[in-house]
């Protein structure tokens, strides 16, 4: 009697510590189950687990047998009397059914992960509480008893129910080859083509809830990447579903803090609501948190559509052929050798005179660079006029073959592809539903990219989004899956033929479906396969084949390049030549109104300029040379008519003139 009193006391002490089998010794008596048996009720009850917490109901001199069974057969450490949440594996052994349950109220919580073994350690009726398969929820249970031996249904089934077996062997519950048996699962999705094209819906009573459930006009009306791939899933594990769009204004959900998470599909499994969901959900650190992902499917990188580059027609077309500083450097030699040659007139008294006005020694230098004059060179500025023509005819050639290829040529403004470019063109950026997670989509290590928060732009409905559409200076973000690009908003076609797609992403993401935990094994397996067969690339492919537009192709097609079309010049391009024309015209203009104003004095300038006329007229006469007269007896048909005098002719001249003209005119006639 002490002997055993000592051992309980040491049972209660020292026992409930993390402990191994080798920890104590105590006598072992003999046990209903054999060692090999037990062994096999051990492995195949915790295939997972690698630690045990062990619940005893009875007085542990009354366990005696089983414990010490235990302990020397389990292989991994364990916690008595006392359980870890991060320990999933649970020993409960009693003897009366009313104690196995108390001790079922102390495990929480019952996730698909619990492995629990009951041992009862007494007979047990078919009927006993024990076989309430409400009280396990998601674990995965086994019942032994002397009466026999019971494993609960898997927990993917529902409702769940104890099935009485034969041997240990028939204990592990079977998670590879998955039947649901026709279960009805919750599944939640939203509208994103190409994944889902989902757009109709219907008010639905659900468990006493109105929900907006999806619906088409037959089986084959649900389409999209992800739809096909979840019928897939939905044949091979042979499940049916409801598929709803979720509660509030959410796309995917909001986090609220770190143990909360609110609406969108993300939400609706968080509330244990869905059991499945799906729509471009990205595997994030902190989606992973709240929900469990599957294997992601398929990878997506994140892009801009910007405005297309435009045509350009700059009034200043003319100076493109240099570069800023190229102008820059050929003022300066200009001024400088003017200044050369006006400081030279002065100190030199062989060199012209005439350098020593310097706006007429800007003007001629001008002239001989353009080599639109001859100088009168003297042997002192020789070989300077000569290298300064020559360096005109250079810079002539090049400019002029530049200029043509130029002009001849379709010019256009500078394409965006990065976000610095993005940044310097001054866009921003918008979408209608839900704000995005920046954090998510973007590298805020980036300074760059850390900017674009700031530029977006949240529209509230359809119509606000197709009135900023119109406007220049905006971007649409979207995805390139495969080789086509998908908006994440709708955009109109129209409207897409003024976009290309930027060609730097902005950021790249793995695509999964949202899961209960219980149905993270079995969807990963599918996937898997479809994976690796190719089923996944080969459904891709037709859905985009099928569904996108030659629009959503064309923006990644680019137009800024020459297409040979013959280039007509229009009045824009030469808009400067045209000008500086009109300047020399009106400076020219100007100058010689003021040498009027300076040679008429006091008098009328219009006074002045008839004097000029009537002069230029009495010199034009004095100068031309006077004209043949014919005389009325010279053969007409040596003299020319026009050079003959009739107004000098006397009547008796005029009569016999004009016979001589009718009498002419009939020979020749006749000739």
């Amino acid at each position: 009697m002490k002997r055993t009193l000592t051992l309980y006391v040491i049972e209660i002490f020292l026992l409930p510590v993390f402990g191994r089998k080798a920890d104590l010794f105590v006598p072992e008596s003999k046990s209903w189950i054999s060692d090999d048996g037990f062994r096999i009720v051990l492995k195949l009850s915790f295939p997972f687990s690698t630690c045990c917490n062990v619940l005893l109901n009875d007085p542990i001199e009354d366990s005696m047998a089983l414990f010490s069974q235990f302990r020397s057969v389990y292989p991994y450490e364990y916690l008595l009397k006392r359980s870890d949440q991060k320990c999933d594996g649970y020993l409960l052994l009693g003897s009366s059914e009313k104690g196995i349950l108390r001790l079922m109220k102390k495990i929480s919580p019952l996730s698909w992960k619990t492995e629990i073994l009951v041992i009862v350690n007494n007979e047990t009726s078919d009927d006993s509480d024990v076989f309430n398969d409400s009280s396990y929820g998601m674990a995965n249970v086994n019942i032994v008893s002397m009466s026999g031996i019971w494993k609960l249904t898997e927990n993917y089934l529902k409702p769940r129910g104890f099935n009485k077996i034969d041997r240990y062997e028939e204990m592990l519950h079977n998670y590879d080859e998955i039947d649901l048996r026709g279960r009805n699962l919750q599944v939640y999705s939203i509208n994103r083509p190409p994944m889902t094209f989902l757009t109709r819906t219907i008010k639905k009573s659900i468990d006493g809830e109105q929900a907006e459930v999806y619906v088409m006009d037959d089986y084959f009306g649900w389409d999209g990447i992800e739809m096909q791939l979840f019928l897939i899933m939905a044949d091979k594990l042979n499940f049916t579903w409801t598929l709803r769009k979720p509660d509030g204004n959410y796309t995917f959900g909001v986090k609220i803090n770190d143990t909360m998470w609110e609406g969108g599909v993300i939400g609706m499994v968080f509330k244990n609501k869905a059991d499945i969901a799906f729509g471009s959900i990205w595997v994030t650190y902190e989606q992973n948190k709240f929900i469990q992902l599957s294997d992601p499917w398929f990878e997506v990188c994140m892009h801009f559509l910007v405005p297309r580059p435009r045509r350009r027609t700059n009034f200043w077309a003319l100076t493109r052929p240099f570069s800023e500083e190229i102008w820059e450097l050929l003022l300066l030699a200009i001024i400088l050798h003017s200044l050369y040659a006006y400081a030279r007139a002065w100190i030199d008294p062989k060199f012209p005179k005439r350098f020593r006005n310097f706006v007429t020694t800007l003007t001629e230098l001008i002239g001989w660079f353009l080599n639109s004059s001859v100088p009168r060179t003297i042997t002192s500025n020789k070989l300077q006029i000569l290298l300064w023509q020559i360096a005109g005819w250079l810079i002539i050639a090049a400019y002029c073959s530049s200029l043509a290829s130029r002009l001849a040529t379709v010019e256009y403004q500078n394409r965006i592809d990065t976000v610095e470019q993005f940044l310097a063109a001054n866009l921003s950026w918008g979408s209608v539903g839900q704000v995005p997670p920046f954090h998510d989509y973007f590298d805020f290590t980036d300074q760059s990219t850390a900017q674009l928060p700031r530029r977006y732009q949240h529209l509230e409905n359809i119509t606000e989004w197709e009135m900023w559409l119109k406007n220049d200076g905006h971007a649409v973000l979207g995805k390139i899956i495969d080789t086509t690009f998908f908006p994440n908003d709708y955009v109109p076609n129209d409207y897409l033929k003024n976009y290309r797609v930027m060609m730097n992403p902005v950021g790249s993401f793995h695509i999964a479906f949202g899961l209960q935990p219980w149905l993270l094994v079995p969807i990963n397996r599918i996937m898997m396969r479809l994976k690796e067969t190719g089923i996944v690339s080969w459904q891709l492919r037709d859905v985009i084949r099928r569904r996108d537009s030659y629009n959503l192709r064309e923006v990644l097609v680019e137009h800024d390049r020459y297409d040979g079309a013959v280039q007509v010049l229009g009045l824009t391009p030469l808009g400067a030549g045209f000008s500086l024309l009109f300047v020399g015209f009106s400076a020219a203009t100007f100058v010689f109104y003021m040498e009027l104003r300076h040679t008429a004095g006091s008098r009328n300038i219009f006074h002045v300029l008839r004097t000029i006329n009537s002069k230029r007229r009495s010199m034009n006469k004095r100068n031309a040379p006077s004209p043949k007269v014919c005389k009325p007896d010279i053969d007409l048909k040596k003299c020319r008519l026009n050079s003959l005098d009739y107004t000098n002719l006397s009547d008796k001249g005029r009569g016999e003139f004009k016979k001589r003209i009718f009498s002419t005119r009939n020979e020749l006639f006749n000739e």
